[in-house]
């Protein structure tokens, strides 16, 4: 399915799907032409067109239903979308999966935002950052801290940060191939968002079995709307709140 890039005005579809999660293309593909799947700026394979209020309220008003399901940490996007669901006036709802939860084998440091970080961990840890790179820039504070930041697409940007590196890596990653990494850089600790689902897990198991802490950044809290969170439940709304709401 293409994404929609904000450079046309094509009118496919009853149902609007704002992505950046496996789960939004996988609705996309199970409701084939009945949905246009439509990217944030940063997420997209082509080029820029219009912002992306303006291209993303441009679709909507061609559509029946708005179905919210950037990346679950994703905080612009799903404030994008809730306000243009309300300027534009359509159903709206929210897809996104579970939170992962510790457990009493787990070590996890609850922080608000990435900013946050710079207060809780102890000066001269040694790092495993999954936050991406724009994150560096709330951590500047963190100076303390020796930063080892996970870089899924290579790139020779000079390291922003006084102490660190990046970490160029393809994923899907393990859990044997994080322990490795973790023993090899001497990791003490992780920082991560709390983004659920089993791509980003094997960082968390692997931190379990080493003993590590891991400072982990909360979701942001979604309040407009229904919310589910799977494909299934997501199905089910649109059947019912869409196709048959005629």
């Amino acid at each position: 399915m293409k994404d929609f890039d904000g450079s046309n005005s094509a009118r496919q579809g009853q149902v609007v799907i704002l992505g950046g999660s496996a789960e939004a293309r996988d609705l996309a593909a199970r409701l084939d032409g009945r949905s246009r799947l439509w990217l944030p700026a940063r997420d997209r394979m082509t080029g820029q067109g219009a912002s992306d209020h303006a291209a993303l309220m441009e679709l909507v008003l061609t559509a029946d239903a708005l179905v919210l399901a950037p990346h679950p940490c994703d905080v612009a996007s799903l404030h994008l979308g809730a306000r243009v669901a309300e300027q534009a006036g359509v159903q709206c709802l929210t897809l996104t999966r579970p939170a992962w939860r510790p457990t009493p084998r787990d070590t996890w440091i609850p922080l608000r935002s990435a900013r946050d970080a710079a207060f809780a961990i102890p000066a001269g840890s040694r790092v495993l950052v999954t936050l991406g790179r724009p994150s560096l820039h709330d951590m500047r504070a963190l100076r303390h801290a020796h930063l080892f930041v996970r870089q899924l697409t290579a790139h020779n940007d000079p390291f922003p940060m006084k102490y660190g590196r990046y970490l160029h890596g393809i994923a899907p990653f393990t859990e044997a191939q994080e322990i490795a990494l973790m023993r090899r850089f001497r990791i003490d600790a992780v920082l991560t968002r709390n983004a659920g689902g089993p791509g980003g897990w094997p960082k968390i198991a692997a931190a379990r079995r080493l003993g590590l802490p891991v400072y982990m950044v909360t979701r942001p809290r979604v309040t407009t709307g229904p919310v589910v969170n799977t494909v299934d439940a997501a199905l089910d709304w649109v059947k019912e709140r869409v196709w048959l709401d005629v």
